[in-house]
């Protein structure tokens, strides 16, 4: 079994997807993002051990009836470089050598297959990531504790994904990099994934 870090947002009316919301209106934009996030974790819990990482903090039973008898720990403060390592660190200090793989709630390609192939990666290599489309990435996956990756990064821009490669190059590592998928953020996003009349 894979160790999954699942970082998701609370399933409240007008506070998840709220780029998508702005074209399809809040109610569908929540719908969909609760149709992604049950998918991920349907798709991944054969191959997975999952750990969701929430917010808000006071959300917990929002998540425990959306996404079912999962582990459930709060998210840290900070940006989201700041949460990621935080997840990290609380795995890598209880399974220090197990690898751990985080994904977000929101790339509903994200399947068994996915989680394996970053699995197998892991096994050779100290980092794997899968980039999304935007620039940014689905999956990271670390062997070992690495917070030096997610520090001076501008997390929602476009290029996160190549200044999380350049931070593994400064470190000395060549990641695995898994095939490019897509995240939903925006109308178009989901017309390609097939999941909104085009």
């Amino acid at each position: 079994m894979s160790h999954v870090l699942l970082f998701a947002r609370a399933p409240l009316h007008g506070k998840v997807k709220t780029r998508l919301a702005a074209e399809v209106g809040r109610r569908a934009a929540l719908d969909i993002y609760r149709t992604m996030g049950s998918q991920v974790v349907r798709q991944i819990a054969p191959v997975s051990s999952i750990t969701v990482w929430f917010e808000p903090a006071d959300a917990a039973d929002e998540m425990r009836a959306w996404l079912g008898d999962l582990r459930y720990r709060p998210q840290p403060g900070g940006d989201l470089g700041a949460r990621l390592a935080f997840a990290f660190e609380s795995h890598f200090s209880q399974c220090l050598t197990e690898p751990a793989i985080a994904i977000g709630a929101d790339a509903p390609d994200v399947d068994a297959s996915v989680i394996v192939q970053a699995r197998e990666a892991l096994r050779t290599d100290d980092v794997v990531i899968g980039p999304a489309d935007d620039g940014g990435y689905y999956l990271i996956g670390l062997a070992r504790p690495l917070p030096e990756l997610f520090e001076g990064i501008s997390w929602g821009g476009g290029d996160v994904f190549d200044a999380t490669r350049a931070a593994c190059d400064a470190l000395g590592i060549v990641p695995a990099i898994l095939p490019e998928l897509r995240d939903v953020d925006r109308l178009d996003d989901l017309k390609a994934l097939g999941l909104w009349p085009s």
